[in-house]
């Protein structure tokens, strides 16, 4: 069993290294959403062809000596199965770094289309191919030397490969089934256990009744969250507790409960299968009705790449969306600026909302009172954490006023000291706290830390430097200043810095977000290989960060719509 897993890890990890870089959509002459379910549990797939070859042309080099060491470790179990798989990712990765060679050994286009789906647990892969003869003989020439052969099966007359993925003696007798049809890859799965029509779903031979391409759905989650029309992907939480929570509610759960039956096991999830159950888990669920994914800008050339995406929790719950967005606090500006800084990181939060939104949270979380057991255990436990939130309004009395804290790192550099440990040679970072009032901020301050006691500071007024209240090792080679800028302690070291914390004195603080947080890999690493620093600075699996040409930007808030997750992604090729 273990074999099988490990296998199977190997065979989605490419899958999904597919879907990643490549997902898509229809032709007039043949709709993928035709051959989905609209019951669908997972969905990913673009509505637009994918530039796959500018996109990883742009792409700064990600291999390392880890991949090869990993890859070399699955071959050395000697298992056919395995060192297939193995010599396909193997392949794949290597196409990476070269483009052009992977499109001719994968048969792709320029410019390609995919998705990924399950029907109910089945899971499908769809890639749309230019040169369906490039991908029969990459898995010839790695059947011959693995010796792990197809055997070849026939449905509705298309013929397809299906390599075992268990033993011999195996019941299940799972299979991964390869086809090509109309110029579309097919991969998913096929076992003894699966219904007999499963399959011509799969390979795209039997359209779905009803289907997700006559739902509406993709269209309702672009035109609610304004997603670009390259990638739309979602997780619909109210068929997944379905398929748990019932016996024949969709899809999901009709092959759950055909797979017990045939196995002739007890239910893993008899506790929630009670009506009382599936109908509370079907009103949490009817709250939080699904996770959205998409992008919502895309440019791509071979020069450089930037990619936005988003993501969202989608929540129908106001009473708890309301005391989320109630405790959302302030990010500055310089934290959300990615081309001016090696690193940011921000947290937005107001506290003094803190203690009655979670008030109101744990209000609802009892509201209504649950009827099934899991449930009703819950919610018995979450009561009685009621009198830990008023304790923590007590302590977070202090820093009532707060509004969020953040951090900067705009340039640093490096030396080398004795033993060949590496030292910093100049820092320029600042780091602020936002609040109502920050010299309230500041008093407070003074109680736990002595040494501020004589300081004293007003708005705008003289920076104070801090290796003249607490001395700093002169080995750091840092002078920080400490002051008061409009509504923002800040403590800062360095010119640019300075720049950024006089600015703060003009923003004004309001509710713009809950974190925020951006890195320039390039920008950070690159000091590691400094002529002043010895060679062996860097470990060899991290070296290729240092010319990884790629800026992200991770963010999170609470919206109308939901839990909201944002991700920035710009790359340049490595020089």
């Amino acid at each position: 069993m273990k074999k099988v897993i490990v296998i199977a890890a190997i065979a989605v990890a490419g899958a999904g290294a597919y879907v990643i870089n490549q997902q898509q959509t229809h032709t007039a002459a043949y709709n993928v959403l035709d051959y989905v379910p609209a019951d669908t549990p997972i969905f990913s797939g673009q509505l637009e062809p994918f530039p796959i070859k500018d996109y990883l042309i742009s792409a700064p080099t990600t291999a390392t000596q880890n991949q090869q060491n990993m890859l070399d470790d699955l071959r050395a179990k000697n298992d056919p199965r395995i060192n297939f798989f193995a010599n396909i990712f193997s392949d794949y990765m290597q196409g990476l770094q070269n483009p052009e060679q992977l499109i001719k050994t994968f048969g792709l286009a320029e410019k390609l289309r995919g998705y990924f789906y399950t029907l109910g647990l089945l899971p499908v892969m769809k890639l749309e191919v230019k040169n369906p003869q490039a991908i029969w003989d990459l898995l010839d020439k790695h059947e011959k030397e693995t010796g792990f052969m197809h055997h070849q099966g026939t449905e509705q007359s298309l013929t397809f490969r299906a390599y075992s993925l268990t033993d011999e003696n195996d019941p299940a007798k799972l299979e991964l089934v390869i086809a090509i049809d109309k110029n579309w890859l097919t991969v998913t799965l096929n076992s003894a256990y699966s219904e007999p029509t499963l399959l011509a779903t799969a390979l795209g031979l039997s359209k779905a009744k009803p289907a997700l391409a006559d739902s509406g759905k993709i269209e309702q989650i672009i035109k609610q969250h304004n997603f670009n029309k390259a990638s739309i992907s979602f997780i619909n939480h109210i068929e997944i507790i379905k398929g748990l929570t019932t016996i024949d509610g969709n899809q999901l759960a009709t092959q759950l409960h055909k797979l017990e039956t045939k196995l002739n096991e007890p239910s893993l999830f008899s506790e929630i299968r009670t009506p009382e159950c599936a109908t509370d888990f079907a009103s949490i669920a009817n709250n939080w009705p699904q996770t959205v994914f998409g992008y919502t800008d895309m440019t791509i050339t071979p020069e450089e790449s930037t990619l936005q995406m988003a993501a969202i929790v989608e929540s129908k719950n106001q009473v708890i969306l309301t005391a989320l967005q109630n405790v959302r606090g302030y990010i500055p500006n310089y934290v959300k600026t990615v081309e001016d800084s090696i690193v940011n990181m921000g947290i937005g939060l107001d506290v003094a909302q803190l203690t009655s939104s979670l008030t109101s949270i744990w209000q609802d979380l009892q509201t209504p009172t649950y009827t099934c057991q899991p449930l009703a255990e819950i919610q018995d436990q979450i009561g009685r954490s009621g009198a830990s939130i008023g304790m923590m309004g007590m302590g977070i009395n202090m820093a009532s006023g707060v509004k969020g804290a953040s951090f900067s790192v705009l340039d640093y550099s490096l030396k080398q000291i004795n033993n060949n440990t590496p030292s910093i040679d100049h820092i320029d970072a600042l780091f602020s706290v936002a609040a109502d009032n920050p010299l309230q901020i500041f008093n407070s301050l003074k109680m736990f830390i002595p040494e501020l006691q004589p300081v004293q500071l007003a708005n705008n007024s003289t920076p104070v430097s801090l290796n003249t209240i607490i001395p700093i090792p002169a080995k750091l080679n840092i002078d920080p200043k400490l002051a008061i800028k409009g509504h923002h302690l800040v403590i800062y070291n360095g010119e640019k810095s300075k720049v950024v914390a006089e600015k703060l004195a003009t923003e004004t603080v309001n509710q713009n977000g809950v974190s925020d947080f951006s890195i320039d890999f390039k920008k950070a690493f690159s000091p590691l290989t400094s002529q002043d620093l010895s060679n062996d600075i860097v470990p060899e699996e991290l070296k290729f960060l240092t010319t990884y040409d790629t800026r992200i930007k991770t963010t999170f808030d609470i919206t109308n719509d939901g839990l909201t997750f944002g991700n920035y992604v710009n790359s340049k090729p490595s020089k």
